[in-house]
Parts: structure tokens; sequence; C-alpha cells
């Protein structure tokens, strides 16, 4: 591994441990998402009074390698729409496979859309795009992307499937390199 992957490494693990701190007392939610080859553990917190939303990401595919997120994004707190629920901002990305290691900044959001009629039943996912203007390393430009369906099985927690995709243009390769994509199923719990 090079020096500029172990420091930018370093880096974003130490912005993600310098987040908690900063939202512990926010609450939040814990996802647990799996699949046949791999594993994504993500923490959400939203800081109640200011919309102020933060997300903390590490993925593990057997196969094709681990990638790191940091986001930081904002909330509409005047919603008083309790089915829908989105936020906007930005999500730091690193990545490492056998043969790449870059880091992008992509730009994007999430969002949550409860049934009207049916609010145990909802529609999440997220996107972000990084140009080649914000991706560093091998990368060139990167999207990152997961929808699923989900079901509250008790108020606080839901579990869900969903397809995930991680696209990722590396200097030298025509076709993308993909960490993780593929369907997946899990569980969010609520804090």
């Amino acid at each position: 591994m090079n020096k500029m992957a172990l420091a930018v490494k370093s880096a974003v693990a130490g912005a993600m441990m310098s987040g908690l701190v900063g939202v512990a007392h926010a609450g939040g939610a814990l996802d647990l998402s799996l699949a046949d080859e791999s594993v994504r553990i993500a923490y959400d917190a939203t800081q109640t009074s200011s919309g102020l939303h933060i997300n903390l990401s590490g993925l593990h595919d057997m196969d094709d390698g681990n990638m790191l997120g940091a986001g930081l994004h904002v909330v509409d707190l005047r919603n008083q729409n309790k089915n829908l629920f989105v936020g906007v901002g930005a999500k730091a990305f690193l990545y490492d496979t056998d043969d790449y290691t870059g880091a992008a900044l992509g730009v994007g959001g999430f969002l949550r859309a409860n049934l009207p009629t049916h609010p145990d039943f909802s529609f999440a996912g997220y996107a972000y795009y990084a140009p080649p203007v914000v991706s560093f390393g091998d990368t060139q430009n990167m999207f990152n992307t997961d929808w699923r369906a989900q079901y509250a099985v008790i108020p606080s927690a839901r579990i869900f499937a969903g397809y995930r995709y991680n696209g990722i243009r590396v200097e030298g390769k025509r076709d993308r390199i993909e960490i993780g994509d593929g369907w997946h199923f899990g569980v969010t719990m609520d804090f």
C-alpha cells in the first residue's frame, strides 16, 4: 500500500470518529446489509435541532475489495410530512481493491418514502456522483447508489431487500470496476 493511500485512509477514519463525537446525543440508525459475498454496515444520525445529518459506512466484498464512506447532509426539519424523509449533501469515499486504490467526493442525497395507506411499507435509496475534478488516486469518476423496499416489523426496526451499485471508472480500464454490487437484504435499527 502506498503512502498516499495510507494517509487518505487515516484521514477518513479520523473524520469518521470525530463525526461520531458530534452526534452522540442525536440518536440514529444502524444498518446491516448482507449478500453472499459482501457485508455493509452503516450508521446514520440527524441532529434534531439543526437538520445536520451524518452517515458513516463500511463495505467489504470478498472478491471486489473494500469501501469506506463518510457523508454530511442537511434534512428539512420544517417538513411535517412523516411519510417522506429527504437529505441532500456530499459523501467522501475511499476504496481499495487488489489492483486499484482511490478516493472520491460524491454529491447527491437520500430519501425514504412510506406508503401513505400502509406506513409500515417504504421505499428508500441514495445516489451520489463524483466527477473527475473530485476523484483521486486511480479514480476517474464514481457512481454510488442503493435502492430498497422496506417493511417495519416494529416501529424501531425495518427489514429490507434491495439492489446496490458502486461503479468506479479507473484509469486505463474501459469498464467500471464494481465493489459489492448486486442484490442484498438486511435490517435497519433506529435508536
